[in-house]
């Protein structure tokens, strides 16, 4: 065994060791759920939603929570028609079926941070003397099933400062993007949320469908993450500040997932470059913590937000050249030209399927796992678990791309309009 050899073998199993707890993770995602008791008392809460152009989709929203099993009179909804476009009708809809909406026109200032700040700004100037238990975060194109709020009425009275929850697809088998970016989303719930929840760890909320205390999300203080992954930011924030984020599975809301390359790649070149964003601003606390703490949350974020695809894929990278190089030497030395590409093609088709085969059986537990909860047909399902991991050697790219390129928040637009009684329709 050469140095280069022992330095990679070195490397490899470093990297390993970094992350090897997910195998645990994936182990009591399989296997373990947390469950909450019925609640003894139905709290108050307020709905945050902040929405640009959402015309197509934000009436649904609203009759969803208005549907829901819960005391109506314990709920209010608030609305940002954020930046909305003349003639859209998303402020019209919202107020037409009871929600408190506030329009905001700043083209400078663009991005769901500043509006959740606005709006919450508003609620504090305009309702002095509300005062809910809690407030829901969530975007214009979600669903909530029936007994969602419910559901984490369990979690919050059982003494939960912040819950996250299920997210579900809303148009799963539309293309092979959105069938990607929706397995995403079950393999965080299956094997990073409810894992950590069994654990009683803290998780991180994922841009909508959570539920903070007002203690924590006042709305005199506004909304103070700003970056282009706030929730990121307040995940990391809150967890350094001593509030642990707990999940609930049985609270299900769905979500659109983008259906083109192009809107899929604007949405995760903003979450990756965010997302090191993150890491910058709280690398450093998260290890400090983590040492004197001994609290194995700060490493797990820590892991979790790091650059480590980038690492390892540069390592990658890396072998791939210096096997190209030795593969120069050794046809300089009188080797076969002929046999020394055939060994470099194997080496790169060997590594390309021991990643497509990881990414398949991640994605494919993911989907096993929760097959009942996925509405799509089984052909779509099972196509799904297939086109899983082309999708993710697809955006290996971005992680690269984030580093150097100025990213700004940009709305994807939004088309199905899907109500919840439509879901509940589909296989």
């Amino acid at each position: 065994m050469n140095v280069w050899q022992i330095i990679s073998f070195v490397f490899t199993a470093l990297m390993s060791l970094a992350v090897a707890y997910m195998f645990l993770y994936v182990a009591i995602g399989l296997f373990a759920t947390k469950k909450f008791k019925k609640a003894t008392t139905q709290h108050s809460y307020g709905f945050l939603i902040a929405g640009r152009n959402e015309e197509k989709v934000i009436g649904q929203l609203i009759d969803s929570i208005r549907k829901n099993n819960y005391d109506q009179s314990k709920l209010e909804i608030f609305v940002c028609a954020d930046n909305c476009s003349e003639g859209d009708r998303t402020a019209e809809i919202a107020r037409s079926m009871g929600a408190h909406v506030y329009e905001r026109h700043n083209p400078t200032k663009v991005s769901k941070s500043y509006a959740l700040d606005f709006l919450l700004k508003n609620i504090a100037k305009d309702f002095p003397d509300y005062n809910p238990d809690g407030f829901f975060v969530f975007d214009a194109d979600n669903l909530l099933e029936k007994n969602y709020i419910q559901e984490m009425n369990n979690a919050f009275d059982s003494g939960e400062e912040i819950v996250t929850s299920y997210r579900a697809s809303k148009n799963y088998g539309d293309s092979v993007w959105a069938m990607g970016s929706s397995i995403h989303f079950i393999r965080a719930c299956r094997f990073l949320h409810s894992p950590r929840a069994v654990l009683n760890i803290s998780t991180n909320v994922q841009g909508c469908g959570f539920l903070v205390t007002s203690k924590i999300l006042n709305p005199k203080d506004g909304w103070k993450y700003g970056s282009l992954t706030e929730d990121a930011e307040f995940s990391c924030d809150s967890l350094i500040k001593g509030h642990r984020v707990s999940y609930c599975d049985s609270a299900v809301f769905y979500d659109e997932q983008p259906v083109t390359w192009k809107q899929t790649y604007r949405q995760r070149l903003r979450w990756q470059k965010g997302i090191y964003q993150c890491f910058n601003a709280f690398s450093l606390s998260l290890v400090f913590k983590f040492f004197t703490k001994f609290n194995f949350a700060f490493y797990d974020f820590f892991a979790y937000y790091s650059p480590l695809p980038v690492f390892s894929t540069s390592w990658a990278i890396t072998n791939g050249i210096i096997a190209v190089i030795q593969g120069i030497i050794s046809v300089l030395d009188g080797a076969a030209v002929g046999g020394v590409l055939l060994t470099l093609s194997l080496s790169l088709l060997k590594y390309f399927a021991v990643l497509y085969a990881g990414f398949f059986v991640y994605g494919s537990l993911s989907v096993l796992k929760d097959w009942k909860r996925i509405k799509a047909s089984t052909t779509k399902k099972l196509l799904s678990m297939l086109a899983y991991p082309l999708f993710m050697i697809c955006i290996i790219p971005i992680c690269f791309i984030a580093i150097f390129k100025h990213v700004e928040w940009k709305p994807i637009e939004r088309t199905s309009t899907s109500s919840i009684e439509d879901l509940s329709k589909t296989n």
